[in-house]
C-alpha cells in the first residue's frame, strides 16, 4: 500500500481523510502544527500513524517529512476570513509560502502525487451547485 503524508492532519478533513487512508491500509505520516488541529482529532487512530509537530513553512520539516512518501495530500492552511484581512502577510506566509515549501520538498523527495485542497469559498457567493473547478473564480477575501 502507498505511504503518504497529510498536512494538516490534526485538522477537521485532514483527520477524517488519515483515518479513511488508515482504514483502507495506507502507511500515513502526518505534519501539523497544531495551530488550528487537534490531537484529539486523530483520537482511534493515532496509534496507527506518525505524527509529526511542525510547520509547513519549515523546510526541513518539510523535506523530512516527505523522505519515502508516493502522495502529499495537502490539507494544512491558515483558515480565516477575518485572520486574512487583518493579518494578509501571515496568511500569505503560511498559506502561499508553506504550499510552496511543500511543492519544493516532495518534488525533491520524488512525490508521485501531490493533492491539494482548496475551499469552495474560491468561487465567492455565486449561488451555483455544484462547485466546479471550471467556474469563475471570485474570491470575497485574500
Amino acid at each position: 500500500m502507498p505511504n503518504c503524508l497529510v498536512t494538516g492532519g490534526a485538522g477537521f478533513i485532514g483527520s477524517h481523510l488519515s483515518n479513511a487512508l488508515v482504514e483502507r491500509g495506507w502507511t500515513v505520516r502526518i505534519l501539523d502544527n497544531l495551530s488550528t488541529g487537534h490531537e484529539k482529532n486523530m483520537d482511534g487512530f493515532r496509534d496507527r500513524v506518525e505524527f509529526v509537530k511542525g510547520s509547513i513553512t519549515d523546510a526541513e520539516t518539510a523535506r523530512r517529512c516527505c523522505e519515502g512518501v508516493d502522495v502529499v495530500f495537502h490539507q494544512a492552511a491558515l483558515a480565516s476570513v477575518p485572520r486574512s484581512v487583518d493579518d494578509p502577510f501571515e496568511s500569505n506566509f503560511h498559506n502561499v509560502d508553506g504550499t510552496l515549501t511543500m511543492l519544493i520538498a516532495a518534488r525533491d523527495a520524488g512525490v508521485k502525487r501531490f493533492v491539494y485542497a482548496a475551499s469552495s469559498s474560491a468561487y465567492g457567493d455565486n449561488p451555483e451547485l455544484p462547485k466546479t473547478e471550471d467556474m469563475r473564480y471570485d474570491p470575497m477575501s485574500p
